[in-house]
């Protein structure tokens, strides 16, 4: 491992290369994997800007969970004075008074935004979006600012461990900030690396092995591959669970109400329309038919209380819950659905993880924050439980984390996705997705939180449970392709001719065929 002078803390070999090229271009994407060191990377860089005088300030963006997490790794690896930006607009005002005397401002995009007018007052020299896929949407508000206030930088660095979440044009996004001028206009990036249909869905990426090129003198890229031997062990799992009878049979008729949905959009907009980007033109109506029937068929593969709940929900208040759950209920779709499979799948599962090991300890992810909630009801007198979610503060998050992390008697940590971005999760050597993120970037964000230069155990577990015959299973299928096309855009996971090829085929054809 290796020192650098203002930095109080050693680099490993690959992290040193990564330093050298940051500090010296000043504009780079830091696009290790998850748990490989990124923070570090990025403070040894900013403390060798420092020493030799050429920043004064740097902003630290990153989200609202990681603020407090970033302000004890400046404390762990330098002596640099650091202010977090947090709290009532008073508070605030206060705290930027004294970021004039501090070199580190840590702020997440939302504070940025409500105090842009003590943000001009203040210099700043460099800039680091920590989870750079907060700037991944080009026309949302966030991603404006940001590239905005960026411009009045020389440093700029992205850090992220998937630039690629779920379509190429994120890529472009994070690279408007970084530097601009290395992939050029939108037009000519789109006509160049990607083949649409008459539609506008994507069938191919194509020359690939030009855009790796122009990336490579303004990304660092460090893949799971490229430092196993100092990663631990990765045991995978895909977990299928059987419906009962009166669960399949209500899966069934919710399954046939969205192909129906699905079908009379097909015939609205022609047989090659894609779904998941075009919905919006088909008008908010047909958008909202079609999303609650999706969401209510996840909902019930994962509890059928989900659905009760929220159909409760609309039912008290028309502004809560789901008209479409609550539709289904008083039409008696449910009335004999009881059980909930998957639930009792999971807590078997975690409950022989406890047993096997007193050191063994999980995180489970899910979706449904009230499934979490229903969870931990299940877990009760097997295990303590901790929380972490949106909703949260900082606080609470950073003491649920400590908690989990200091308790031998919390084995189990229990998070919606609001845990799956930063958040390092050593101490655990068992995760469980209960069901699945449609972004493949949120997957591996989940995953990486246990998988890390830092952890506990010679090897670690990643479990997903997946209802059999489900969406879920081609939710699954589509989280891999996606891995994919990362791997085409960022790793030279292309052919000779520097294409790739989508192969998946459609949610209809999947809901036509599935046999649950």
């Amino acid at each position: 491992m290796v020192a650098v002078m203002a930095f109080t803390g050693t680099l490993y070999p690959f992290q040193e290369e990564a330093h050298e090229l940051m500090s010296g271009r000043g504009q780079m994407m830091l696009c290790m994997v998850m748990g490989s060191g990124k923070t570090p990377t990025a403070l040894a860089t900013l403390e060798t800007l420092f020493e030799r005088d050429e920043i004064t300030r740097a902003l630290i963006v990153v989200p609202a969970s990681l603020k407090y997490q970033w302000l004890g790794e400046v404390k762990r690896f330098s002596t640099s004075r650091v202010v977090v930006i947090d709290g009532p607009p008073k508070a605030r005002e206060t705290l930027w008074r004294a970021a004039i005397s501090c070199q580190y401002v840590i702020a997440n995009a939302e504070m940025l935004q409500n105090d842009v007018k003590y943000l001009d007052k203040i210099r700043v020299d460099a800039i680091v979006i920590d989870e750079a896929t907060l700037i991944k949407s080009p026309a949302a508000k966030r991603s404006r600012f940001l590239k905005r206030i960026g411009k009045r930088s020389p440093y700029r660095y992205a850090l992220t461990g998937q630039p690629i979440e779920n379509r190429p044009e994120e890529l472009f996004s994070i690279m408007e900030f970084v530097d601009p001028t290395i992939l050029g206009r939108f037009d000519l990036f789109d006509r160049t690396f990607i083949v649409r249909d008459r539609w506008g869905k994507p069938i191919r990426y194509r020359n690939l092995n030009h855009l790796h090129e122009s990336l490579s003198d303004v990304m660092y890229r460090k893949t799971r591959e490229d430092i196993q031997d100092q990663l631990p062990e990765i045991i995978t799992k895909v977990v299928p669970v059987t419906f009962d009878v009166s669960g399949a049979k209500a899966y069934r008729m919710i399954s046939s109400d969205l192909l129906k949905k699905i079908n009379d959009a097909i015939g609205k907009m022609g047989r090659g329309f894609d779904l998941w980007r075009h919905y919006n033109a088909l008008g908010g109506e047909a958008q909202g038919e079609i999303m609650s029937r999706m969401t209510v068929l996840r909902m019930l593969c994962d509890n059928p209380d989900l659905v009760r709940t929220s159909a409760r929900l609309f039912s008290e208040d028309g502004d809560k819950g789901s008209a479409y759950a609550a539709h289904i209920v008083k039409a008696g779709w449910l009335k004999s659905v009881s059980k909930s499979p998957k639930l009792d799948a999971v807590v078997e599962y975690i409950k022989g993880i406890l047993d096997e090991d007193p050191g063994n300890k999980v995180v489970v992810f899910s979706f449904f924050r009230q499934n979490l909630q229903l969870l931990e009801m299940a877990l009760y007198g097997t295990t303590k439980c901790t929380t972490f979610m949106g909703g949260m503060s900082s606080h609470d998050k950073e003491q649920s984390k400590r908690k989990f992390g200091t308790d031998p008697d919390v084995r189990v940590f229990l998070s919606s996705d609001a845990g799956g971005y930063g958040v390092d999760l050593p101490m655990a050597n068992h995760l469980i997705s209960y069901d699945l993120p449609w972004s493949a970037g949120k997957l591996d964000q989940r995953e990486s939180r246990i998988i890390r230069l830092s952890s506990e155990f010679p090897h670690v577990t990643i479990t997903s449970f997946v209802m059999r015959g489900s969406i879920e299973e081609r939710q699954y299928a589509m989280l891999q392709e996606k891995r994919l096309i990362n791997r085409a855009f960022i790793d030279k996971g292309y052919d000779a001719r520097g294409q790739f090829e989508i192969t998946l085929g459609s949610l209809s054809d999947f809901l036509s065929a599935a046999d649950v």
